[in-house]
């Protein structure tokens, strides 16, 4: 090996393990692509593989890093379920916008503007709210968020207008959209690259399930209780959760600037601390106007937009689709009632996910194993990417729902129920490979990147109400539903030249990784 390139090596090996190198989270993964020296890392912690950890931890006890895999778990497990609860107590409604239609008024496809409007808002909101939590820390943006999202659901069951019912989802979209765009910032808080697959799994599982969840229990609700408990219910549950992580969930944000394993004076954060907003490892952090722009100069990077593009269709029509189509065609076509309706908008999808969450997280971790261990512990991102071939089962299963929808009168709605499952089984693959990816590529940075999928996610499947049917009555749903299948097979094929190209193309000068947010 060239000297130089050499002492490159290990220069960039030490930075790691100091926490304080602008590299992305890859860190091990250099761009030329050569082979680490294994003397050179013989001062860094390693896995259980014998592979150096990435990121590298401090030694202090309250770098999440260090903390134990119990605390770590239920981190993520209520961060998942508040990702969860944001999306199902917006979509429990989803089965009643007959009723809901009725009671106001106005046709199916108006009712459905409703959550157009809260998806919207869960959008762009968190634009304004992540800056805040790489600042004053993630648990106010947690508790702050999810009390708001539990109070507008709340005066939502409460309204006598079709007005006051929109304006309360503005305010619910902005509480329950932070939740979502900071959790996969939160996994990376708390683990290593070469666990991240596997827990960013879980946290995108619940992300995606949410609304899936949602009509199991709406269309009940709304049969036996009225639709006004479709928002009274869920508000009560996000009420709850909110007492249950003002005294479980840690502030996970934690500033390796200044408290490297040299520093004498640091005084880790107990337990307490990270419960009562002290934000004393935090203080060298300032909220500046600049921050506000920077999930939109993460879209500068091809491993960010492609990915981010790619999910927005794949959300957008592995499952957005489904709820907002499902309740009109389906009483129209098959004749079901409310309970009926939520039990096709959530059984088949929920086990879809499921399948494909089985074929993700721990796989794709997997492969970026199998490939470091193949080439002395270099950690690639674009090793996980190998996993997207199982995501062309989505538009399958679109194509397989719009043809069952065609011919509704000769084929039944288990034919629609089956495509839709297999649609969100590619779905449940292609997001925990973007997410696992993504953030892979650029850790210090994964609040920005999160919200960057949210906004993508959200902006685009808002739209799908306004056309979705028009043009299925148009030129038939099946060729409707063909068109937005073939969309999605589109922009896969740039997931596929990522996987081959996506490392040399981030070596590119102009591809640098930002230089914010690197003492994360």
């Amino acid at each position: 090996m060239d000297p130089a390139l050499e002492k490159a090596q290990v220069s960039q090996i030490d930075d790691v393990s100091r926490n304080t190198n602008g590299q992305n989270d890859a860190g091990l993964d250099l761009n030329n692509h050569q082979k680490l020296n294994r003397d050179d890392t013989s001062n860094l912690r390693l896995d259980k593989h014998g592979l150096p950890l990435v990121p590298q931890p401090t030694q202090h006890k309250d770098d999440p890093l260090n903390w134990s895999p119990t605390l770590k778990l239920l981190i993520a497990l209520q961060i998942s379920w508040l990702s969860c609860m944001g999306p199902m107590s917006a979509a429990v409604i989803n089965p009643a916008f007959v009723p809901l239609g009725k009671a106001f008024k106005i046709t199916t496809v108006q009712v459905s503007y409703e959550l157009t409007v809260y998806i919207i808002f869960a959008g762009v909101g968190p634009l304004l709210i992540s800056p805040l939590a790489n600042v004053y820390g993630r648990r106010p943006v947690y508790l702050l968020g999810n009390l708001l999202a539990g109070i507008t659901n709340i005066i939502a069951g409460h309204c006598t207008t079709w007005n006051g019912i929109l304006i309360t989802r503005v305010f619910n979209g902005i509480g329950a959209g932070s939740n979502v765009a900071i959790g996969g910032a939160t996994i990376c808080d708390l683990y290593f690259m070469h666990e991240r697959g596997l827990y960013m799994g879980v946290y995108t599982f619940f992300l995606t399930n949410g609304p899936h969840l949602a009509p199991l229990i709406g269309g009940y609700i709304a049969q036996n209780l009225g639709w006004q408990q479709c928002f009274n219910i869920p508000g009560y549950i996000q009420l709850g959760t909110f007492l249950i992580t003002l005294i479980c969930l840690p502030e996970t944000l934690y500033s390796r600037k200044s408290t490297t394993t040299s520093s004498s004076d640091y005084k880790p954060a107990s337990y307490t601390d990270l419960l009562l907003f002290k934000r004393g490892r935090l203080a060298d952090r300032n909220l500046r106007a600049t921050d506000f722009l920077e999930p939109f100069y993460m879209l500068k990077y091809i491993s960010i937009l492609i990915p981010g593009l790619y999910y927005m269709i794949s959300f957008g029509y592995g499952t957005v689709l489904f709820a907002a189509t499902g309740s009109s065609l389906f009483a129209k076509f098959y004749h079901f009632n409310v309970a009926q309706t939520g039990l096709l908008l959530s059984i088949p999808l929920l086990i879809g996910c499921l399948i494909g969450e089985f074929n993700a997280g721990w796989v794709t971790d997997y492969m970026v194993y199998r490939y470091a261990k193949k080439n002395d512990g270099v950690r690639k991102p674009e090793a996980r990417l190998d996993a997207i071939w199982l995501a062309l089962l989505l538009p399958i299963g679109v194509i397989i729902d719009g043809v069952c929808l065609t011919h509704y009168k000769t084929v039944g709605w288990v034919g629609a129920a089956f495509g839709m499952g297999i649609a969100c089984l590619g779905l449940q693959v292609a997001t925990t490979v973007v997410y696992a990816y993504c953030t892979d590529c650029y850790k210090p940075q994964s609040a920005e990147i999160s919200t960057v999928l949210n906004t993508f996610r959200s902006i685009f499947s808002a739209l799908i109400s306004f056309y979705a049917i028009p043009l299925g009555n148009r030129i038939k749903f099946q060729c409707a539903w063909l068109v937005f299948a073939m969309l999605n097979v589109a922009f896969l094929l740039p997931m596929f030249a990522l996987r081959v190209y996506g490392s040399r193309w981030r070596g590119y000068t102009w591809q640098s990784p930002p230089r914010f947010h690197n003492d994360i």
